[in-house]
């Protein structure tokens, strides 16, 4: 029997992303010496449904099926969580983002370094291409191109949903998925895959399976580096809380947003004495990256996305969101009691 793969896309209004990462999806090849059956789920986070025009592009005769689905409710975790639903029953999906392109090569990379290693998830680099005229300093720094921070099979404790493959049997186990507290910020994927390490299952780099994502020249501006610092380090924080409530969690997230400052201060000596921009970058990254860790103590994020939705998108606040006043208590996670947002007819979440 083959082994069925699905990969997963979620997009709101962007038709020429959109389409690109598909007409690069459609031309890759599979492994020689493996049997696998590959689709693509687009679920369109817009309830207008902007992304059919794209999708009827690739009808019949693609070599690669597309099933699509419109999930009107705005937010990050619940496209992802219908993804998840539409995903159930395959093998493996596989997280992508719709600004990205996958070059020749990439889905057979991937498969292979999963079918070698075992792994329960395999994650790969994301590199940037920067706009025409895009600033400096975003050539040398490595804030758009996670390329080289870990080697193939090194094992990591936490992964996100740019290029990332997932075993069924961990969204089967680690379930509801990607909390609603992540709305609009940004970091339901962290928070997602740092349950997932927690529950033992292994996460393995590959630095053969990268993928390209364009850069927005939104994305090239100091004003935004300054943003995705401060609104990591808050993801970062409030995931922690999330998974682990209570005191030890306060006073160790305490104690890494302040060795993150520290250190920013240290970089930020080093690049004025030895005249290294790159150091200079890595004090703005790591001083405002802190700053967000000792925000997200009381709940405080960055709304990134939603200025995308807009503020008449009818998103209200949700159960368990901070902005409904929830604040970084206990997720429910896998609560026995409930059914969890990706329920399915055929498997009880637990």
């Amino acid at each position: 029997m083959s082994t069925s793969v699905a990969i997963a896309v979620i997009t709101f209004r962007r038709p020429a992303l959109l389409r690109g990462l598909l007409t690069s999806l459609q031309a890759q090849e599979l492994p020689s010496d493996g049997e696998y059956a590959i689709r693509i789920v687009v679920v369109d986070n817009d309830a207008e449904g902007s992304a059919a025009r794209v999708l009827e592009e690739f009808g019949d005769g693609t070599p690669y099926p597309i099933e699509s689905v419109v999930e009107p409710e705005p937010g990050i975790p619940f496209a992802r969580e219908r993804s998840v639903e539409l995903c159930w029953n395959d093998d493996a999906l596989i997280f992508v983002d719709d600004d990205e392109v996958a070059p020749a090569g990439w889905l057979a990379t991937l498969l292979k370094a999963w079918e070698s290693t075992g792994a329960d998830v395999v994650t790969g680099p994301v590199k940037g291409n920067l706009p025409p005229g895009a600033p400096p300093w975003n050539a040398y720094s490595d804030v758009h191109d996670s390329t080289g921070r870990h080697t193939t099979g090194e094992e990591l404790r936490k992964a996100y949903t740019n290029n990332t493959l997932v075993s069924r049997r961990v969204y089967h186990a680690v379930t509801p998925g990607f909390h609603p507290a992540f709305r609009y910020t940004g970091s339901s994927d962290l928070h997602f895959f740092l349950r997932v390490h927690r529950a033992g299952f292994r996460i393995v780099w590959c630095e053969e399976a990268w993928i390209a994502e364009e850069v927005p020249v939104g994305r090239t501006t100091l004003r935004w580096l300054v943003r995705r610092a401060f609104r990591s380090g808050s993801g970062d924080t409030i995931s922690r809380l999330l998974i682990r409530p209570g005191a030890v969690s306060y006073v160790l997230v305490l104690a890494y947003a302040s060795a993150r400052v520290i250190s920013a201060i240290g970089f930020a000596l080093a690049g004025l004495l030895l005249g290294r921009k790159t150091h200079l970058l890595k004090a703005v990254r790591r001083f405002f990256s802190g700053v967000g860790s000792l925000a997200g103590i009381v709940g405080i994020n960055h709304d990134e996305y939603r200025e995308r939705h807009g503020s008449a998108d009818g998103g209200g606040a949700v159960p368990g969101d901070l902005d409904g006043g929830a604040g970084p208590g206990a997720a429910r996670v896998a609560d026995p009691g409930s059914a969890p947002l990706a329920d399915h007819p055929d498997a009880r979440l637990s």
